[in-house]
């Protein structure tokens, strides 16, 4: 094998003598590879798009108004639902309403008021009322028995008084005791009534009381005449 002349290198097989040897004497420049799957590229097509981009895609519009009418109509199915029920609470508290003005309407027209020397009871319904009078402070009662439609009856104070007196001389009812007098009373459903002195009407419990304790059975002669009563009105 020939030796090569003195200075000089041997150049690699498939390299050009004359780059290699270059023409400033520099040693030679390595070639750079170049790598297509470079992450860095900006040509390369796997890239992520820019949201910023606007030549991006476009927001799918259709499904967003898909999405807002589904909302809408679950909104509008809630507010049906929430109408409906108070309409239907309405309709049932206007319901109790008009039967409690029915069952008050009897009631109403029953009544008792106190004059200088008797106590008037009046029954303006064409139904006959069970009725007596009570006296909350002493827990006395006086038993009317039944009124017959549209009439009415006067108590002389002096018989509701000496009605207790005469089968219990203990018992004294004053006559300002009197001033304090309820009127119970039942109507034909059977409901219980009270009004107070003042006239105020309210239901009531018709509690049985047994006669000859706390209540006398008043059988005069006035509760066999009665008169007709000034209104005749309520069914």
């Amino acid at each position: 094998m020939a030796e090569a002349s003195s200075g000089e290198r041997p150049v690699p097989a498939g390299v050009d003598p004359g780059r290699a040897a270059g023409s400033d004497g520099d040693a030679p420049t390595a070639p750079v590879p170049q790598n297509p799957a470079d992450p860095a590229d900006p040509a390369d097509p796997a890239d992520p798009a820019d949201p910023a981009d606007p030549t991006g895609p476009a927001p799918a519009w259709a499904e967003i108004g898909r999405g807002v009418g589904a909302v809408l109509t679950v909104v509008a199915a809630l507010a049906g639902l929430i109408l409906g029920i108070r309409a239907e609470q309405r309709a049932d508290r206007e319901e109790k309403q008009a039967a409690e003005a029915s069952q008050r309407a009897f009631a109403e027209q029953v009544d008792f008021y106190r004059t200088p020397s008797s106590i008037v009871v009046m029954n303006g319904n064409p139904h006959p009322a069970k009725m007596r009078l009570f006296l909350p402070r002493r827990r006395l009662w006086w038993d009317l028995r039944s009124l017959e439609p549209c009439k009415q009856i006067q108590i002389p104070t002096g018989s509701l008084r000496a009605s207790f007196h005469d089968l219990f001389p203990s018992v004294q009812v004053t006559d300002e005791e009197l001033s304090s007098l309820w009127l119970e009373f039942r109507d034909p459903h059977g409901r219980s009534w009270a009004r107070t002195g003042g006239g105020a009407l309210a239901t009531s419990t018709w509690k049985p009381v047994s006669p000859g304790v706390h209540m006398v059975d008043l059988r005069e002669s006035w509760s066999k005449a009665p008169e007709d009563a000034p209104i005749c009105g309520a069914s």
